[in-house]
């Protein structure tokens, strides 16, 4: 492996204890801002990755493990897990720079190690616990949604606003049924958010390393992001696997478990493409912001405002980024 690129940077840098806070802070800003948590997690590699890029390996490690450490009033396997995710992301991306690797393949190779951080942990506390703990888990997850009204919380909120009634039962109703439905779709929200951290942990690093003469591949500008057309057969399959009932199957129950089992792929298929579409509609309605030259607050408060109907931009976005594909409202350059 050649390091040719890795000579012209900087031995010297921040303080290491500088960059430890800066970690402990990505750390704490993960568990404190709730939403937008994951871009404390995009952070938290960068101060390690910096220090191992320009030579100071050691204390790369050491920015890695010390502010990780807190983790052990919690839990002693999920520090160490981090730990090896974060130092193995930091020598990722010390590879990346040293051999020029594109902008996709730096992102999917830190998607790859949060994916392998994640099976790794299920990993330990299989051996360690057994089965029983993630059965039990679930267990005590639907125990606590089947009881939701008793929780201290809400049943202090209902009583602040109208003391219960129909609409609070039918609203608890409601919250039961999508909680319900989370843990259906948890690998799709796991791909989403890991794919989310990795990418903003490039861009992050791109305006970090820029900084202190690292240079990494630019991520192309975003109103010029685009995805291959035939990325909506993944949309395609997942509407299928969801609406198309399943025919045949050995005997009732039999019959259920694959109808379960084929609607959470399609619904997981939706998530996930769903995604890909809503990231490229946000930036064909920022590609239209630039064109009607719209000021920058003013497309800022627009995006704001659609964010607050939550459902209908949910909607809205991954519809424009399909329609995009043939009316190309950017007018990209496409084969």
């Amino acid at each position: 492996m050649s390091f040719d690129n890795l000579s012209g940077i900087k031995k010297t840098g921040p303080s290491l204890w500088l960059l430890i806070f800066f970690t402990f802070l990505a750390l704490v800003f993960i568990f404190i801002i709730p939403g937008i948590g994951f871009l404390g997690a995009a952070l938290l590699p960068i101060p390690a990755s910096l220090l191992i890029i320009s030579g100071r390996v050691r204390d790369g490690i050491i920015c890695a493990v010390v502010p990780l450490l807190l983790l052990l009033f919690f839990d002693y396997m999920l520090p160490a897990v981090l730990i090896a995710a974060v130092i193995s992301v930091a020598f990722s991306q010390r590879r990346a720079v040293s051999n020029d690797w594109p902008a996709w393949k730096s992102v999917f190779s830190v998607f790859f190690i949060l994916l392998g951080s994640l099976f790794f942990f299920m990993l330990l506390y299989l051996i360690f616990y057994g089965l029983e703990f993630f059965t039990g888990a679930f267990q005590t997850y639907n125990i606590y949604i089947e009881n939701l009204a008793e929780d201290p919380l809400v049943s202090g909120y209902a009583e602040l606003i109208n003391g219960g009634g129909a609409g609070f039962d039918a609203a608890i109703s409601q919250t039961k049924a999508i909680l319900k439905f989370i843990p259906k779709i948890l690998p799709g929200i796991i791909v989403v958010s890991f794919f989310m951290i990795s990418l903003f942990n490039y861009i992050f690093s791109y305006i970090i390393f820029k900084k202190f003469s690292i240079e990494i591949e630019k991520i192309r500008q975003f109103t010029r992001w685009d995805i291959p057309w035939y990325y909506i057969w993944g949309i395609i399959a997942g509407l299928l696997l969801v609406l198309i009932p399943v025919i045949g199957g050995a005997g009732q129950e039999g019959r259920t478990v694959l109808v379960s089992l084929v609607d959470i792929s399609g619904y997981n298929l939706i998530i996930i493409f769903g995604m890909l579409y809503m990231v490229l509609g946000i930036s064909v309605t920022w590609g239209i912001f630039e064109r009607f030259k719209i000021a920058f607050l003013f497309r800022v408060l627009i995006i704001i405002f659609l964010w607050f109907f939550f459902g209908f931009a949910l909607i809205i976005f991954p519809v424009l980024g399909i329609i995009d594909i043939w009316a190309n409202f950017r007018k990209l350059e496409r084969a």
